[in-house]
């Protein structure tokens, strides 16, 4: 039986599914405190080049003598003020900026190992910019990351091939190569399983919080769920001004039925109520266990004249299908509203409720 309240008029609308995705690289990064760290490590990186410059002045660049104070001074001011900025950042950086930060650092050391010379120690610094790189990235920007930085290490070997062959730096350089191969995939190695941890973590809190708005007898939403869902759509509702109508049912002579079969019939009983609500609503997260032996059904887009017959098919199907464990069938009661404008959603189950307690007056008069 189905008793409805007073008619009202709306248009129609489709509540939007709402899709959980899993957590993606970046997102299980706290990307504010990596900008603010890569800050500290150009800071780091910027003095100790400034050091460097001192004792190797960048002058041996094709001749150019002392003018390459000005592009070294610029380099060194620039990862001051870049690390400045970012550790003051409050926002976070998008993906391809860390990407871009991350190849900055390799630029700028090889352009102040050319104007200091094949046989300065600026390379040496890409031991603190892959540590940082290998935490933050991807792998396969990590692997193209290390190939710029050994690019960088051994990017004398073109401009300065006699002082290449009549040194040591092969070794030298062969040596931070292989430092910086293994400092990245350390690191790799290691934030990645921090992630693994991260992401499990997160689909334990995401499956608990599921679980948390879910009755373990039916498998509805529980009172948790139809509070939440109830003030998204009522708020839906009201910005596109398309209807929304409630059911909310009783089971009839439920407190008998339990009385004589006992609570393991009844709770057999309101599972399969409730496997009948799923299947006939098709609607996920539409259809709620209020409370004992009553239900409520949520209807996005839809007025009270659709939804009537929606209340009706529940009824019949569960009348057909649901019997107690004597083989007496099952009777459903609903009440059927709609919201009206600035109602809220309190006010929606309460009217529906009213006409539900009027329908059951209705049986017994």
């Amino acid at each position: 039986m189905v008793a409805r309240p007073g008619s009202t008029t709306a248009g129609r609308a489709r509540a939007g599914a709402l899709l959980r995705e899993a957590p993606d690289h970046y997102a299980l990064l706290d990307v504010r405190l990596i900008g603010r760290l890569a800050g500290f490590l150009y800071c780091c990186a910027g003095a100790i080049a400034a050091a460097l410059l001192v004792l190797r002045p960048p002058t041996a660049a094709g001749g150019i003598g002392d003018a390459g104070w000005i592009p070294a001074s610029a380099l060194v001011l620039s990862a001051f003020l870049f690390g400045a900025l970012m550790i003051w950042n409050t926002r976070p950086l998008a993906p391809v900026l860390l990407f871009a930060v991350a190849v900055s650092g390799p630029a700028m050391l090889g352009l102040l190992q050319w104007l200091s010379g094949p046989e300065s120690s600026f390379h040496q610094i890409l031991i603190l910019s892959v540590v940082w790189c290998g935490v933050v990235l991807p792998t396969r920007q990590l692997f193209a990351l290390v190939a710029i930085d050994t690019l960088v290490i051994f990017l004398p070997a073109l401009y300065g091939a006699a002082s290449w062959q009549a040194s040591t730096m092969l070794p030298e350089r062969v040596a931070t190569a292989g430092i910086v191969c293994t400092l990245g995939l350390v690191c790799l190695i290691h934030a990645n399983r921090m992630r693994d941890v991260r992401r499990s973590l997160h689909l334990q809190a995401a499956a608990a919080d599921s679980l948390a708005r879910v009755d373990a007898l039916t498998g509805l939403g529980n009172r948790r769920a139809l509070d939440e869902t109830l003030v998204r759509l009522v708020a839906a509702s009201t910005r596109s001004g398309r209807p929304l109508s409630a059911l909310v049912g009783d089971l009839d002579r439920f407190k008998q039925i339990n009385d004589l079969n006992g609570h393991h019939d009844g709770d057999r009983i309101l599972a399969a109520v409730a496997s009948v609500m799923r299947d006939v609503v098709r609607l996920p997260d539409a259809c709620f266990r209020w409370g004992g032996d009553e239900f409520v059904v949520l209807l996005p887009d839809t007025p009270l004249t659709d939804a009537e017959p929606v209340a009706e098919r529940i009824s019949s199907t569960i009348l057909a299908d649901v019997t107690t464990a004597s083989g007496e069938p099952v009777r459903i009661t609903f009440g059927v509203a709609e919201r009206v404008e600035h109602q809220t959603g309190a006010r929606l189950l309460a009217i529906a409720d009213a006409a539900l307690l009027a329908a059951k007056s209705a049986q017994r008069a």
